[in-house]
């Protein structure tokens, strides 16, 4: 049965996976927490606090290893080449190729 968590305790959790150094792939695997859920939190809570944050005090973001999640590789690379093609919405796609 999933536990039902407060944004506080989200906010302990992040703040927690944070200290630890581990990607959010394996701090979720330590704790039991679906990765899904825990990025879905970590973005809202962001969202939030940069949304109250004053127009006078600047906001920097910074971006660690720990923010992003491996995604494996689909298919093989016989060609030696990379494709990649990212649906933009509204219609738009951006296609990448190598060679």
């Amino acid at each position: 049965m999933n536990k039902r968590r407060s944004r506080t305790e989200w906010q302990a959790l992040i703040d927690e996976q944070i200290a630890s150094g581990l990607t959010q792939k394996a701090f979720c695997g330590q704790q039991g927490i679906s990765l899904a859920t825990f990025s879905y939190w970590r973005r809202k809570l962001q969202t939030e606090s940069s949304s109250t944050a004053t127009p006078t005090s600047p906001s920097i973001d910074t971006v660690s290893l720990a923010d992003w999640i491996e995604l494996p590789t689909q298919g093989s690379a016989t060609d030696g080449g990379w494709q990649i093609e990212l649906e933009l919405g509204n219609g738009l796609c951006l296609r990448l190729r190598q060679g």
